[in-house]
């Protein structure tokens, strides 16, 4: 009898790790773009190109872990795990960033943003895809 990769502890353990992982990052992007939304109605001074890249780069990127989670949630692992790789891998370049204060002079927010890159990484490895189904022949 061949055992799926979901039946094994650290595939399972490594889904719901990384289910969490991208439900906290989507709510916190919403957040994220909602207060850049905000800035970029309230900074009608600054040139209108600078505040629109902003903008449409934090929806982006919003739109991109939404969509990775929503394909986490329905086990669409042909494609989550590299895109959560990626996203993981950004994320800790960013939190790096914050730590070094070249993105920003907040300490605390480069920590949870290194252990939840960290976090996410190991989970989108060790959350294997399903198997084919293989017909008896």
């Amino acid at each position: 009898m061949n055992a799926t990769p979901s039946d094994h502890l650290p595939t399972r353990v490594g889904w719901v790790a990384l289910r969490i992982v991208l439900a906290i990052e989507v709510i916190g992007g919403a957040w994220l773009l909602w207060n850049v939304l905000i800035g970029f109605f309230a900074a009608g001074d600054e040139p209108l190109g600078s505040r629109l890249s902003l903008l449409l780069a934090v929806a982006i990127w919003w739109v991109w872990i939404a969509a990775t989670a929503w394909g986490a949630w329905k086990r669409r692992a042909s494609w989550v795990r590299g895109s959560s790789i990626t996203i993981h891998v950004l994320l800790f370049a960013a939190a790096t960033g914050i730590l070094q204060g070249l993105l920003g002079p907040q300490a605390t927010l480069g920590l949870e943003l290194l252990v939840l890159a960290l976090v996410g990484f190991v989970a989108a490895v060790l959350a294997k895809p399903d198997a084919p189904a293989v017909p008896e022949a």
